[in-house]
This record gives C-alpha cells, structure tokens and sequence, in this order.
C-alpha cells in the first residue's frame, strides 16, 4: 500500500466516524424535541381535567424574628486563627489579628 492510499483510507475512516456520530446526536434531539412535546400535550390535558381552581388561602402571618444569641467566641476565633496560620505554613500566630467574624449569607460551599 503507499503512502497517499493510507491516508485516504484514514480520511474515509475519520468521516465515517464523525458523520455517524453527528447523525446519531441529531436524531437523539428530535427524540428529546418529540418526547418534550408529548408530556406537555399529557400535562395539558391532565390540568384541563381537574376541579376548579380553589379560593387563594389567606396570607400567612409573619413569622417571629429570632434574634442570635451571643455568645463568647474566644475559642472560635482561636480555632480559626490556628487554622490560617496552619494554612500559611507558620507555627506562630504572633502576626495574625481577627478583626471580625461575620456569618456568610451563602452557604454554597
């Protein structure tokens, strides 16, 4: 075989394969487009066969304000303190001021 057959073989095998793969994820979106329209037309019908709508419930009351407790952190801010200065690889926490602790609105860790 020479050189320029090797590459063509490569080149048919390579859009072989690529044609195939685009063929087959075209047709997984009509799939997905065709099942998306066949729950929408069952959810439809599902919400014209129910009873009507009920009265709006009445607004609920506030809840009460809970205030925090405050409390002495000294041993949080100790732990915390320890914790950076290990993190910065220093045994001494001589150089470190905690100026303030806030609690994060985000809890998305």
């Amino acid at each position: 075989m020479s050189l320029s057959n090797v590459f063509l073989n490569a080149l048919s095998n390579t859009l072989l394969g690529m044609g195939t793969v685009f063929v087959v994820l075209i047709i997984i979106i009509f799939v997905i487009m065709l099942m998306s329209k066949a729950v929408r037309s069952i959810e439809g019908k599902g919400k014209e066969k129910e009873a009507p709508a009920a009265p709006a419930p009445a607004p609920a009351q506030a809840a009460p304000v809970i205030e925090e407790e405050e409390t002495d952190d000294l041993e949080l801010v100790a732990v915390i303190t320890a914790a950076v200065a290990a993190s910065m690889g220093s045994s001494s926490t001589d150089g470190f001021v905690v100026r303030s602790i806030k609690r994060a609105k985000n809890r998305n860790w």
